[in-house]
């Protein structure tokens, strides 16, 4: 059975830009995603986020489009519930975004969330990883 794993928005972008120190890792883990090597999974709202930042590296409509299609060919997308919504209100995770993500992941069953942001998961539920961490664990040569 093949690992559940939820991508947080900045590993995808980080990934698809090398914008970040740990572009390299992201980008080894889009690559296993694709490669169905993993389960790959994002929430709708990601794909919104993830192509308003797209317009700061990528000049063009055509290109934006591009990404945002491979990313629906990579990944399933899954939806966030009016109930995820309000049990992420009583939740002690002070963002409520991050919390919705974690929710989504419990929800879901998910293996690990991959972020780079891992201190905005303070009191997660789910099995929080860096893309190194991870890298690492799945034994990916970079």
């Amino acid at each position: 059975m093949k690992l559940k794993v939820f991508f947080d928005s900045n590993i995808i972008i980080d990934g698809l830009t090398c914008r970040d120190y740990s572009f390299k890792p992201s980008r080894s883990l889009l690559v296993f995603a694709a490669a169905q090597q993993i389960k790959g999974f994002i929430t709708a709202k990601q794909i919104t986020d993830i192509y308003y930042v797209l317009k700061h590296y990528f000049s063009t409509e055509s290109e934006r489009r591009r990404a945002i299609k491979m990313i629906c060919d990579i990944f399933e997308i899954l939806p966030t519930t009016k109930s995820d919504i309000q049990y992420c209100l009583n939740t002690k995770m002070k963002d409520l975004e991050d919390a919705l993500i974690d929710e989504v992941c419990k929800v879901n069953c998910m293996d690990y969330l991959v972020t780079n942001n891992v201190k905005d998961f303070d009191g997660a539920k789910s099995c929080i990883a860096t893309p190194e961490q991870l890298v690492t664990l799945l034994d990916i040569n970079q």
